[in-house]
Formats: structure tokens, C-alpha cells, sequence
């Protein structure tokens, strides 16, 4: 079934050949030609690109190799470490069996025979003979000539001593060899948080970090220092990953037993760890460690921290619920971690600190200096609130990798219309194509290509509402900015109408109302593509009862009418085009906002 399936896919990807430049035909040259120099070029490298793609796929083909193995990780390979995972989780992200042991790995002395371990045993000397044998379930093994001798629960060293040593008392004249062919599978559980918690089978010779592997790692609420193996009733081992992770130490990774019970709890305490450290992150503590320990976590200082700096720790205090701050010098880091800490270096220590930027209708707006685990209330409240002139709903908060990431998913959406003209010149179905739909679809490329996102988030900024609500006092990053407007007193409309204005509000007046003062929908408009863009940045679909529309207007509103994608529908374009259209309109209404 699987060699059909791959069959399948290697016949259409065959069968719908791309057509290099030197195979275009006069009609597609003509309709290649509409499309502005950039765009056809790029059009053209990448229909080249999959002829070669194509090619390498027929090769392989013919050579009959089906061996194609899908690599889940290649989707993903542009994504950037996470910010807010535990230091250790994206160990596990490959290939979770890399460290399962094989059959050909050395068998340390120390390895205790059970039933089911195979071994060869040689006689040579008088007697030459040569046999493979099991352990049976008796735990018994049975030498030629010599009959049955257990060995369940030897060490592996001492099971050949004892052979030797029985062989020569023996077999007068006789030296034995004995080595062990197969390693006996094993039944172990790996439980709590793990990623994928069950029953294994795995080999005799798999250790605690073994099962981590075979079972996917820990899941993100699951502990890596804290790692538990039960053999009976009885906690008989607490394995701590990061002693592997960070030093190369496996002298306490526990060989696995028939029936143990590898148990993964939650994650009790974190630190967060920022500044001029060598590895910055988020880390798991024991009780009991200290800032010197989390210092160390982190790989110790860069070498641009002088001797004379000193090292923020933050922590909140239980029973005021407040952050507090505390500056510790490097001669001075034996106090204990609190969970939910931070450990920065501080200000004071010459390294340009990190700054986010309030404007606008603040008691004291300008830059401020990023503490660690800095909130947008801790802001707010160090800049003194807002004014009694400021709007809270139109707060604008922007990030810069939201921007990126936003601009990165205008890209690809460039990219997918690009590839579906490509399908559709090397398909050959030009019968509904013309200048017309070509147009359009090539403008919105352009567009696609140029738009600077602002990287905006909806947040609130209403202090009352923030510590109500800890879920939206968010945490923030270098580089943002945070404005709050004077209240407003108009409603923009654009997009599709006759006249895009600014019109004053009107209290009570919905959608409709303001449309009509804009002069009315454009033959152009998608009817059932209207959004408004409220102050704060939410945008929200027009809805509509029998007369009118039901969505309530607050001053500093945007109302922005899409465009209608019909003119992509003769290429079946519709499915595509919509979404973007839809993101194009609600980040243009963004930016027409924050203007």
C-alpha cells in the first residue's frame, strides 16, 4: 500500500512536467509578458528549478528507489528557538530515538544476564564443539556435556568466570569462549509528562535516557531534573537530565530492569536568566540552588562583564504580589532561587541596557530601561499611568517580531501566488486567461512584496483591568512601543467606497450610516467582506440583521471594505486569493489607524 501511495505521487508530479524557458510557447511568452520584470524572472528561475526537481525525480525512479522517508522536521527548519520553552525540551525535537542502543553496541560488564539474553559458547582444547543458546525462562542456561548452569541475576563478567572455571574443572583439557549474541528485549512504562506516556519494549541494555529518547522527551510541563525510576513500589533513583545536557555526565544513568516504571513529574521551579551570559534562557532549578547555580546554568558570564558587575534578581513577593528587585553583587551570589525568578545583569554594568518606548498620552512618556520580567503594567505604573486625556481603547502596541513574522507570512503568500501562475503556464490551461485576471493577481504580488507590516498586538491598557487579569499583562520585549492616543472624535472608511473620508463620529450611528456619508460601495466591493478596525486593533466582520448592521462603532474606528475577488474566479483562484485579501485589508486598516 505505501509503495502505491509513493507510486501515485511520483506519477502526477511526473506526469505535470514543468516547462523551462526554452520550452514556453509563443502564448505563454505573450501572457509571461504582462507580468513586470521582476515578477517574470523570478517566475521563470523557479519553473526552471522545478524541471530539474522533476528530472532528478524521473533518475530516481528509473533506478527503482522508493526508499523516500518523510523528515517532519524539515518543516519547520526556518523557526527560531522559543523563547518561552524550558532550556532541555528542544533536545528531544529529532530523530527521538537516536540514542536507542543497537544490536552490535559493546556489552558493559556490568550487564545482568536474565531469560532471553543470547549466548555463544565455544569449547576448544580436547574437545571442540560450539554452541548458541538461550537463557531460559528458568533462568538457566544448558553447556554441552556439562548440563544446565543458572545465570539470571549474574553480572555478564562474572557469568564467563563462571563457565571458565566450570569448564576447566570439568573437561580436563578444555578452555571455553563465551561472548553474548542478543540482548533480551524488556517491558518498561514511561509515565507523568511525558511526551507520548505508555508501554515500551525496548533492549536489556537501554538506560534511563534511553526511555526519554524512545518516548519523545518530556512534555512542557514536565520536569528534566527531577526524573524518577520505580522498581516495585520503591523510588529507586532521581536522574537528573541536565547533568547529560550540560556536563557529559552519565554515571547516573540507571541501567533499565524488566517492569520499571519511569516516571516523569511536573516542573516545580523556573528561573529566567537574561543579559550578558553566555547561554540566556529559561531553566529548571532544584530547592536549594542558588543564583550562583543559575549563573552557571547559563555557562557562566560573557567576557564583556566586568568584575565590578552586579546582577539583578527579581522575584514576586508572596504576600504583597509584588515584583521586587534586588542588585547582588558577583562576590555575593549565594542567595537561593524563588520560582518564577529572574537573574539579569544589571544596568550598572556598562552593557547597553534594553529600552522599550511609551508616547503619546502618558504622565511621563519617553524610553525606559528593560527590567527582567518587566510587565505592561510595571510600565505603565513607572511612567505614572495615563493622562485624564487618554483613550485606553486606542492603544497601540507594536512589536518587532511580530512585524517580522507578518511581513515573513505576506512573503509566502507572494510566493503561493507566484507558484500557482507557474502551475497554471506548465498545466497549459490558458483558455481562461487574460489580461484581466493576470493583472490583478500580478499587482497583488507587488503589493504583497512591499507592505511593512507594523507588527501590532491588541492589548489593554487599562492598569484596574491588567491586575484583575494577569493573562493580559503581558511580558515585554526590547524595541516595543506603546502609544496612547488623545479620544478621538472621528470614523475613517476605506477601502471600496466612492470616498474614502475621515467623518465625525456619531454616537449610536452604526456601519451603514457612514458608508452612505462615504458616497456608497464601489462596483468593486466584496459586500460580504466589510470590517471594522477598532482603536485598539481588533478587527471584527461586519454583521448584519434583516435592515442593518449590528456591530458597535467606537470613536477611532476604521471602516475598511475589501475589494470583491471575482476577477480571480475565472482561474479558480478564489480559495486563495480571499484569505489574503482578508489579511491585506486588516493590516492596511491597522496602519490607516495608527496613522
Amino acid at each position: 500500500m505505501r509503495f502505491i501511495k509513493i507510486f501515485s505521487v511520483l506519477y502526477i508530479l511526473l506526469m505535470v512536467k514543468p516547462l523551462t524557458s526554452a520550452e514556453v510557447s509563443q502564448a505563454q511568452k505573450d501572457m509571461l509578458e504582462q507580468l513586470p520584470p521582476d515578477q517574470r524572472a523570478s517566475i521563470l528561475m523557479k519553473m526552471e528549478s522545478q524541471a530539474a526537481l522533476t528530472e532528478e525525480i524521473e533518475k530516481a525512479f528509473e533506478a527503482g528507489s522508493t526508499n523516500l522517508i518523510k523528515r517532519p522536521e524539515l518543516d519547520d527548519l526556518e523557526d527560531e528557538e522559543c523563547p518561552d520553552c524550558i532550556f532541555g525540551y528542544n533536545f528531544f525535537k529529532y530523530s527521538p530515538t537516536t540514542f536507542a542502543p543497537v544490536d552490535n553496541t559493546p556489552v558493559p560488564s556490568d550487564y545482568v544476564l536474565g531469560p532471553g539474553d543470547k549466548l555463544s559458547v565455544s569449547f576448544y582444547g580436547a574437545m571442540n564443539q560450539k554452541a548458541e543458546m538461550y537463557i531460559s525462562r528458568d533462568g538457566s542456561l544448558v553447556l554441552p556435556s556439562l548440563g544446565p548452569v543458572t545465570l539470571t541475576g549474574l553480572k555478564y563478567s562474572d557469568a564467563i568466570k563462571y563457565i571458565k572455571n566450570k569448564v576447566e574443572k570439568e573437561l580436563l583439557g578444555t578452555e571455553a569462549s563465551i561472548s553474548l549474541l542478543e540482548v533480551r528485549s524488556i517491558n518498561i512504562y514511561v509515565l507523568g509528562q511525558a511526551y507520548k506516556p505508555g508501554k515500551y519494549v525496548v533492549s536489556g541494555l537501554s538506560t534511563l535516557t534511553n526511555s526519554l529518547f524512545v518516548s519523545g522527551g518530556v512534555n512542557q510541563s514536565g520536569s528534566l531534573r527531577n526524573i524518577q525510576l520505580k522498581r516495585g513500589d520503591n523510588i529507586i533513583a532521581r536522574y537528573d537530565f541536565y547533568e547529560f545536557l550540560l556536563d557529559g555526565n552519565l554515571t547516573s544513568d540507571i541501567a533499565l530492569q524488566d517492569g520499571d516504571v519511569v516516571f516523569i513529574p511536573f516542573i516545580e521551579s523556573t528561573v529566567s536568566i537574561g543579559g550578558s551570559f553566555k547561554r540566556p534562557g529559561l531553566y529548571e532549578f532544584k530547592e536549594g540552588e542558588t543564583i550562583e547555580d543559575a549563573i552557571k546554568l547559563a555557562g557562566g558570564f560573557k567576557s564583556d562583564v566586568n568584575t565590578n558587575t552586579k546582577i539583578e534578581f527579581s522575584y514576586i513577593d508572596q504576600e504583597e504580589f509584588l515584583r521586587k528587585y534586588e542588585s547582588v553583587p558577583k562576590s555575593e551570589l549565594e542567595k537561593k532561587l524563588i520560582d518564577g525568578a529572574t537573574v539579569n545583569i544589571s544596568s550598572d554594568s556598562g552593557i547597553l541596557p534594553e529600552v522599550v518606548k511609551l508616547d503619546g498620552e502618558f504622565a511621563n512618556p519617553g524610553e525606559y530601561a528593560l527590567r527582567p520580567g518587566d510587565t505592561l503594567l510595571d510600565l505603565i505604573d513607572r511612567a505614572g499611568g495615563l493622562t485624564s486625556a487618554g483613550f485606553s481603547e486606542g492603544a497601540v502596541f507594536m512589536r518587532e517580531s511580530v512585524a517580522k513574522a507578518q511581513k515573513q507570512a505576506f512573503s509566502r503568500s507572494a510566493d503561493e501566488l507566484e507558484q500557482t501562475i507557474i502551475d497554471i503556464i506548465t498545466k497549459g490551461s490558458l483558455g481562461n486567461i487574460s489580461e484581466f485576471t493576470l493583472t490583478p493577481i500580478s499587482a497583488l504580488i507587488t503589493r504583497l512584496r512591499e507592505i511593512d507590516p507594523p507588527g501590532r498586538l491588541v492589548v489593554d491598557v487599562d492598569r484596574l483591568t491588567l491586575r484583575k487579569n494577569p493573562t493580559k499583562n503581558i511580558l515585554l520585549q526590547d524595541g516595543d512601543t506603546l502609544f496612547v492616543p488623545k479620544r478621538p472624535d472621528s470614523i475613517s472608511v476605506v477601502g471600496e467606497v466612492l470616498n474614502s473620508s475621515t467623518l465625525t463620529f456619531d454616537p449610536g450611528k452604526g456601519v451603514d450610516h457612514y458608508l452612505s456619508l462615504s458616497g456608497g460601495l464601489k462596483d468593486s466591493a466584496d459586500k460580504d467582506k466589510i470590517f471594522i478596525i477598532y482603536p485598539n486593533g481588533k478587527s471584527e466582520l461586519v454583521r448584519r440583521n434583516l435592515f442593518s448592521s449590528t456591530n458597535m462603532m467606537l470613536p477611532g474606528s476604521t471602516v475598511y471594505v475589501s475589494r470583491d475577488p471575482r476577477p480571480f474566479d475565472a482561474i479558480n483562484l478564489t480559495q486563495i486569493i480571499t484569505p489574503i485579501l482578508a489579511n491585506l485589508a486588516t493590516s492596511a486598516a491597522a496602519l490607516a489607524a495608527i496613522d
